[in-house]
């Protein structure tokens, strides 16, 4: 595949046609006049062009932090479960109204299926990525992604794992999604940035940092550490940079 210069690359995403961009538009709108949430280093956010922005995930708030608030349209991955129907409900019982909202069964399985529905229909007019771990269909998230970065979109990515050690800050992240450099590097020749973001709740800030990216040379294995250690550190950071 031919390689894209800075000019072509640009006029190939300006000219990509975007679904749903109206409908994800009018979403962000109500949650960025209500949030008001403030971003730092807005200089660092690519007009335009392939990038993987990684986030801390603070639970529900900071995805809906950084979609109401950037102001490029991103292409989030999520759990799977979140945009099937059979799955949501019981997904959003266990990660979302029994966690978040307090409620316990049999209550909060029907708040459960009440927020299933308009939830499924969110993750449709973001386009979500469903993202399905350990399994064959996680080539679906794979060919979606790449699809994506190779027309110039970029893609928000909530890699922290629950279930893995914290600093006291931010949990330790699953790195899987560093795989996007190396195939990306495959289709196009291009080294891929990976931008970190760190979501201040009490402060109502969305920093973004400096970019680090794919060093094709490198084996993937050493650049998933290197990738991974250098986003968690840089995240870290960030949340616990002054906000003022």
């Amino acid at each position: 595949m031919a390689v894209l210069n800075g000019q072509e690359e640009r006029a190939q995403t300006e000219t990509m046609p975007i679904k749903n961009n109206r409908t994800y538009r009018f979403l962000q709108k109500p949650f960025a006049r209500i949030w008001r949430i403030r971003i730092l280093g807005r200089d660092r956010i690519p007009a335009c062009g392939p990038v993987v922005f990684v986030s801390n995930h603070l639970g529900s708030y900071a995805p809906i932090a950084v979609l109401a608030s950037f102001p490029r349209r991103l292409y989030p991955w999520v759990e799977h479960d979140v945009t099937e129907r059979d799955l949501c409900p019981d997904y959003l019982r266990k990660d979302f109204v029994e966690p978040e909202l307090h409620l316990k069964p049999p209550l909060s399985r029907a708040a459960s299926w009440l927020i299933a529905k308009p939830c499924l229909a969110v993750m449709r007019a973001l386009d979500a990525i469903p993202v399905y771990p350990g399994s064959p269909k996680l080539s679906i998230t794979w060919d979606r992604s790449l699809s994506l970065l190779q027309n110039g979109q970029a893609l928000i990515i909530f890699p922290e794992n629950k279930d893995r050690p914290s600093n006291g800050v931010v949990n330790g992240f699953d790195g899987g999604f560093i795989g996007l450099g190396a195939r990306f590097h495959e289709k196009t020749g291009r080294r891929l940035d990976f931008i970190p973001i760190a979501v201040h709740k009490a402060a109502g800030t969305v920093r973004v940092g400096r970019p680090i990216v794919y060093n094709p040379a490198q084996p993937l294995p050493a650049e998933r550490g290197r990738i991974v250690s250098a986003l968690q550190d840089e995240i870290t950071a960030m949340v616990l940079a002054p906000t003022t």
